[in-house]
């Protein structure tokens, strides 16, 4: 018995041993990186808090912990050290509007690549290949290109949206027009990926869950930046699985089952010579058909072009649209502003629908959209860009190759010194003719070589939603125990949301003859 009991702690021992080993090692480790972050990095002579120089558990920390507050920290470091600061062992944010072009530059200026916050987990593609895959979906996205979406795509679905909205007039049912324009933007972004696929506007409720599977995936961006070996290990979970664990991810599976069919149709037309001769073809058709190399046309990788499509397409501009139609409702002067620009020009809908080119000239339905996009911001979260053959000059400090420098949107916006009363929503502040400034520091869809490919789409999203819904005869919207803490943007979880308790951006709609 004392033999068996000697040779238990024996082998306890030895675990013992063996872990005290290993917590030293990973000791040593930690301590010789934060040694190196602090003392011999490329970038350790940067201004900055020492603590968030020698470890990235800081941002973490504010970003996960504390739900997306790591922009205020930065804010905080801005106004401490000056434009330039470390926040993090790898990189620098800057904050200097005259400089924005110079990081978020053209083509030609330099080349540029993205910063993969996410390590391994998600594909980031380096300057060349991001303008080998940029180059053939630039014509499809150009104004000329939106143009020949709308009346396929943009008008169906905003007059959809419209009737579903106006069904519900005198009803008193409660209406989330969160999950109304959600809806909207993920039927455009759909229809435009590939021509047949289920609509989220047909759902009695604008589809609940589809709203509710992308702020959860949100909201999870923070634990995947700051433990970026978690995605790999969810590649690796069936799709069984995660559709068990959260049914809501079922209709993300069912869009990737769908994009992989449309893609292998296309290919097989493709190779048989029966391609669709539609005058704006899906997306993916497009891809298909263009000169891409055939090793960028695998039914994987445009199905993973389609799904971030999906999801980026369809948060920021419907965010932007909630954002919008909160200050309409709840300023009766920028409403009867809205309607009276608006009288003529939709006087014939639905028989005849002005083209976004057209609402575009509409100087105040202008400036709401850039005031909703300023205070939106499109992108709170700084997005960096790194130079990776020369070095980058700012006043007295050389930004070594190689190393991220990130911008905010939110800093750019929210800047006194270009925006009087930055915080308040103004849309008067871009009418007549407004200070340069304001434009200077206009970025929600940042700049450069890496610009938001779509932002012409989304332009005309807004621009056509907001004139139908709020020409003279729309819906007759009235809030619902709504108020500005439920539009406002707080947390930077990449994209930004409002507070996390908020119910929503609920209305009613009353018939015209109810006071």
């Amino acid at each position: 018995m004392a033999a068996i009991l000697v040779s238990a702690i024996d082998h306890l021992n030895r675990y013992v041993i063996a872990g005290l080993a290993l917590s030293a090692v990973i000791t040593v480790y930690s301590v010789y990186h934060v040694i190196y972050n602090l003392f011999f990095s490329p970038i350790a002579g940067f201004p900055g808090p020492k603590l968030a120089a020698a470890t990235g558990w800081v941002e973490f920390y504010h970003d996960y912990f504390k739900q997306g507050a790591y922009i205020y920290e930065i804010e905080k470091m801005h106004k401490k050290y000056g434009p330039i600061v470390r926040i993090n062992p790898e990189e620098l944010s800057l904050h200097d509007p005259t400089f924005y072009n110079e990081i978020y530059c053209i083509e030609s200026k330099r080349r540029t690549d993205n910063y993969n916050h996410f390590g391994k987990g998600i594909d980031f593609d380096d300057h060349e290949a991001h303008r080998r895959r940029r180059k053939p979906l630039e014509p499809y996205f150009s104004r000329k290109g939106v143009m020949q979406l709308e009346k396929s795509v943009l008008h169906e679905t905003v007059g959809k949206l419209e009737k579903r909205l106006q069904a519900l007039e005198g009803t008193g049912n409660v209406v989330r027009l969160d999950y109304a324009f959600t809806a909207y933007t993920g039927d455009v972004i759909g229809k435009v990926c590939c021509e047949d696929r289920e609509e989220f506007l047909e759902d009695p409720e604008f589809a609940p869950y589809w709203y509710e599977l992308l702020h959860s995936i949100i909201k999870s961006i923070p634990l995947f930046m700051g433990l970026p070996w978690i995605i790999n290990i969810v590649n690796l979970i069936p799709e069984s699985v995660i559709t068990w664990a959260d049914p809501r991810s079922k209709k993300m599976i069912e869009y990737k089952q769908l994009t992989n069919r449309h893609i292998e149709v296309a290919k097989s037309q493709k190779l048989h010579g029966t391609e669709s001769k539609s005058e704006k073809p899906s997306l993916l058709r497009y891809l298909v058909n263009s000169d891409l190399p055939e090793s960028e046309l695998s039914v994987e990788r445009l199905s993973k072009e389609a799904q971030v499509l999906l999801g980026a397409g369809t948060v920021s501009t419907a965010r932007t649209l909630d954002f919008i139609c909160y200050y309409i409702l709840a300023n009766k002067d920028i409403q009867a502003k809205l309607q009276n620009e608006l009288r003529d020009i939709m006087a014939d809908y639905p028989q005849q629908i002005p083209s976004f080119v057209q609402l575009e000239k509409l100087p105040y339905l202008t400036s709401l959209i850039k005031e909703g996009l300023r205070l939106s911001f499109g992108n709170m979260h700084r997005l960096p860009r790194v130079s990776p053959d020369v070095a980058i000059q700012y006043k007295q400090w050389t930004i070594p190759p190689g190393v991220p420098v990130g911008m905010s949107a939110y800093l750019q916006h929210v800047d006194p010194v270009a925006y009087e009363n930055p915080f308040k929503f103004d849309p008067d502040r871009w009418m007549g003719e407004p200070s340069p400034l304001l434009a200077r520091n206009y970025v929600p869809f940042t700049r450069g070589s890496r610009n938001c490919l779509g932002m012409n789409l989304a332009y005309a999203e807004m621009y056509l939603a907001l004139a139908v819904l709020f020409r003279p005869g729309g819906p007759n919207f009235q809030l619902f125990e709504t108020d500005e803490s439920d539009i406002i943007q707080v947390h930077d979880f990449l994209l930004p949301l409002p507070r996390l308790d908020s119910k929503g951006m609920r209305v009613t709609i009353r018939s015209h003859d109810e006071k």
